[in-house]
């Protein structure tokens, strides 16, 4: 695997990236958090990573977690750390928390999918990375991972997209509930977490890049309540002046 990692002050932001992009889908966030130290990567068959050797079977998000720890192992990351996952590399985060819960300091899922999002007909979809090479998801294990997984009492954050927004010709999706359906997902996520929800009122899916901001702030927060043992309090006025609402 390819990583970046920068020095900063702890603690340590661990960054996963969405289905199929590398860590410089993470750039304007990072950009964003100048003082803080950072860690990104590219999975194989992703960004700059050559895929998997064959016969590169679907892998379940086990896999990808463990993958996670051992890269974090090379590089002598020991101190617990918050993971920020966006889309399927929140699934990833989520499993990870379950099998490394003395690592993970904090959390901050970014329109994380979930299960009820990942056993669509077209499973198919879900290969991560464009290449001849890349590995297929094996979702349908993943889902099960995901509800075996115990939330931890670490700070997080559940950051999603505004409704109608994700698939711009609403006709296309394969029902017409399931923009509910990634909503109260979000939402169940959240209460799981104990963790306040905030609704990017003008982002897309890739919240990275729509929501740079905001992401960002949500990432601070976390990270301030990790390092400093206090409950986690976002501003909501602050939220507003950065395109966001807390819908509760």
């Amino acid at each position: 695997m390819t990583i970046s990692m920068r020095a900063g002050d702890p603690p340590l932001i661990v960054f996963v990236a969405a289905l199929g992009y590398g860590g410089d889908s993470w750039k304007p966030i990072v950009d964003r958090l100048p003082g803080a130290a950072v860690f990104t990567y590219d999975r194989p068959g992703c960004g700059d990573a050559p895929p998997r050797p064959a016969p590169n079977p679907a892998l379940p998000f086990t896999a990808f977690a463990d993958e996670l720890a051992d890269l974090l192992d090379r590089h002598r990351v020991t101190e617990p750390f918050v993971l920020v996952g966006h889309s399927i590399g929140g699934s990833i985060a989520r499993v990870f928390a379950h099998r490394y819960p003395h690592r993970v300091a904090g959390l901050v899922f970014l329109d994380a999918s979930l299960p009820q999002s990942l056993t669509w007909p077209q499973t198919r979809f879900f290969v991560d990375g464009d290449s001849a090479g890349a590995t297929e998801i094996d979702v349908v294990a993943g889902h099960v991972e995901i509800l075996r997984a115990e939330p931890l009492d670490v700070p997080a954050v559940v950051l999603t997209r505004r409704r109608h927004w994700w698939i711009p010709n609403f006709e296309a999706i394969p029902h017409p509930a399931l923009d509910d359906l990634w909503h109260v997902s979000q939402h169940l996520l959240a209460e799981q977490w104990h963790a306040p929800v905030i609704v990017a009122e003008n982002s897309g899916h890739q919240l990275p890049t729509d929501a740079p901001d905001l992401v960002a702030y949500a990432i601070s927060a976390v990270a301030s309540a990790a390092r400093t043992g206090t409950p986690l309090t976002p501003d909501r006025d602050r939220i507003t002046e950065l395109g966001g609402r807390r819908p509760d």
